[in-house]
This record gives structure tokens, C-alpha cells and sequence, in this order.
């Protein structure tokens, strides 16, 4: 097998045992997981919906990339179901994995080095009854701000991301998720 080639872990939390990084990418999923829970309530659904991207794609998977763990990856993926009354409810599943994939990523460090966490959306439509695939990647609305003023600038953005495949890493939370239903 080959020697993994990931950016060095950084920050406070690189040098944990792997049982304390194990717990800690655990209470990511978890903490995360009850936050979108609150967010998704039936009263805020149509906000949510438009928000996530929901209103146009099947799945928003959105990731996460901790400094201190740089062979992990967070993942929640989102979609709408239809109850039995015909009502579309919010379906949430997260969990985090070790992808091999992220030997390959960009070090995002040298973009955000100020970030202990690096967050984007993947959208993904998959093709279907000849409406064809198509996917998005998105950063994150609400951390724009806090990437002001230095990077990225929306074209850095667009060149930075299309570096990587994020939809492969995306599309196995995708499976998770319906394995999971």
C-alpha cells in the first residue's frame, strides 16, 4: 500500500490520540446532526428548502474538513421525501468517514489559513428519466463573509474547486444515506 501523502495535521488538536480524534469527529457528527434537526423544523421548511438548494437539486451534501484530522471528513446529506400523506419532509443523515480520496485534495490551509475547519456544499440532481445529471459546488452563504477580504475572490473560488473531485467524495455520503433508509 501506499504512504499516504495528506497535509500535515495543524492546530491544537493534531496532536490527539487517535481514540480522542475518533470522539471528537463523533461529536462533530452529532452536534451537527441536532443543529440542522432544529433548523428543518416544519414552520422554517420552505426558508430551509430554498436555503440548502433543495428547491432545485435532490441532495445537498455539505462537508467538512478538520485541520486536526486531515484524513477525515464530515458529511450531512439532505433531501426531501414524501410522507404517506403526501407532505415533503426533510430526510438529514451525517456521519463522518476516512476517504482515500483526500490524499488527492488541495491543502486548503494555504487558502484559509486562519480556518480550523473548511466547509463546502456539493448539490448534486442525480439523471433520471432523461433529465440528465448535474451538480453544483457551492461555498457555504454564511461563511462568505468571514472569507472577506483576502480569498477567495468568486473566480478563485470557481478554479480552486474544480481542482478536486468533490462530487466523488460526496456521492458516498449519498450511498450512506440510502443505505441508511
Amino acid at each position: 500500500m501506499g504512504t499516504e501523502i495528506y497535509p500535515p495535521n495543524t492546530g491544537p488538536l493534531a496532536q490527539l490520540s487517535a481514540e480522542d480524534k475518533k470522539k471528537r469527529l463523533d461529536a462533530m457528527v452529532k452536534i451537527w446532526q441536532s443543529d440542522t434537526e432544529k433548523r428543518c423544523q416544519p414552520e422554517n421548511l420552505p426558508a430551509f428548502i430554498a436555503t440548502t438548494g433543495l428547491d432545485e437539486y435532490r441532495y445537498s451534501v455539505w462537508l467538512r474538513f478538520p485541520e486536526w484530522e486531515r484524513s477525515a471528513v464530515v458529511g450531512q446529506v439532505l433531501t426531501l421525501q414524501r410522507s404517506p400523506q403526501g407532505q415533503e419532509r426533510p430526510v438529514l443523515f451525517s456521519q463522518w468517514r476516512h476517504d482515500p480520496l483526500l490524499q488527492q485534495m488541495p491543502d486548503w490551509k494555504q487558502q484559509l489559513p486562519n480556518e480550523n475547519v473548511f466547509n463546502i456544499s456539493v448539490r448534486i440532481t442525480p439523471g433520471s428519466l432523461g433529465e440528465g445529471s448535474k451538480w453544483a459546488i457551492v461555498m457555504p452563504r454564511d461563511l462568505v463573509p468571514r472569507y472577506k477580504p483576502g480569498w477567495p475572490k468568486q473566480q478563485d473560488w470557481v478554479s480552486w474547486t474544480q481542482t478536486f473531485d468533490w462530487l466523488a467524495v460526496s456521492t458516498s455520503f449519498v450511498h450512506g444515506l440510502l443505505d441508511a433508509l
